[in-house]
């Protein structure tokens, strides 16, 4: 096939299409009329000889060869758009879209910021956001389909650019009426029923490992995938979940749970931005990352600097020798 032959703007459409599986969306989305979209999207079935969306339960999916050009189309229209911008300076009003990967508890205390930088900077921007979750989270970057995930990963791909953007600490909680007075130890902790954050639903935890030092094991009663859903089942139950502190703090009250700290020492966790090394010099994921690195310094980084018990050990001893100063 000769590339002469192409014309550009259907592949702008198709990428549009595929993105939003409805051709008026996507004809809003990159200005042109509902006709001419679907036209373009008739052409391209010509030109693939695949039907590329079928209709399914009352929506549009890909087809098998459609899920192999999408991520590629989106990656070439991105990659030729930075072409462009090489030797321009990058203006924000310009840019149309973005695409967010971010597991739910990202996606709860830090986007709503985001979006907030986001719509105050560049009123027009359309923001797409994708829930990411599971031992294949980063496929969707990978596949040039994101411009930036947001999440806790264990196993990044080797490669990928990371930034950690804030941490936060892993606090219990359980329901008000199931709290006992007696001191909370580890093995008193270990024999309540719990609830794991998992996806899939199997394996183990950073609360089993340290459990296991003491030579203890506890009974994973429910294995959840969303963080935000744990906590509705612990106020409706006698279960205890570990979970982060950030969230704790804003369910917790509302909920009628009791908070505390676990029993056994664990680690604290971080939370990063990772992206493709195709973006390294993107102005637009340049620009994207920076908005959202900032964001979360202005919201988060300050907040547990302050509560790190060795922050707060530093300032009683420069205190002190202020004092005898």
């Amino acid at each position: 096939m000769k590339l002469a032959a192409i014309d550009l703007n259907l592949l702008v459409a198709l990428d549009a299409i595929f993105t939003e599986r409805n051709v008026t969306r996507a004809a809003a989305q990159i200005g042109r009329s509902q006709p001419a979209t679907s036209h373009a999207l008739n052409r391209a079935r010509e030109l693939f000889r695949d039907p590329l969306l079928v209709r399914l339960h009352g929506g549009l999916e890909l087809t098998a060869r459609a899920r192999v050009i999408a991520p590629q189309i989106h990656r070439l229209l991105r990659e030729l758009g930075a072409v462009f911008d090489a030797n321009q300076e990058f203006e924000p009003q310009t840019l149309e879209s973005v695409s967010i990967g971010a597991t739910d508890y990202v996606g709860f205390l830090l986007l709503p910021h985001v979006l907030c930088k986001l719509r105050e900077l560049t009123p027009g921007l359309s923001v797409r956001i994708r829930n990411l979750e599971g031992p294949d989270a980063l496929e969707p970057l990978n596949a040039g389909l994101l411009d930036v995930a947001l999440g806790t990963f264990p196993h990044v791909r080797a490669g990928l650019r990371g930034k950690v953007l804030f941490q936060d600490r892993f606090v219990c909680l359980q329901r008000k009426q199931a709290r006992t007075r007696a001191r909370m130890t580890p093995e008193r902790f270990a024999a309540l029923g719990h609830v794991l954050v998992t996806s899939p639903a199997a394996g183990q935890g950073p609360v089993d490992y340290a459990l296991a030092k003491h030579g203890l094991s506890r009974t994973i009663v429910a294995y959840v995938p969303h963080f935000l859903v744990a906590p509705s089942i612990v106020a409706a139950t006698d279960l205890v979940l570990t979970t982060g502190e950030r969230i704790a703090r804003r369910v917790a009250p509302e909920l009628g749970l009791d908070t505390f700290p676990c029993p056994v020492p664990l680690d604290p966790f971080a939370v990063s931005m990772i992206w493709h090394p195709r973006t390294e010099t993107d102005s637009a994921g340049v620009w994207l990352r920076s908005i959202i690195e900032q964001t979360s310094q202005e919201h988060f980084q300050a907040e547990f600097a302050r509560k790190t018990p060795g922050a707060a050990m530093d300032r009683r001893k420069s205190a002190a020798k202020h004092r005898r100063s």
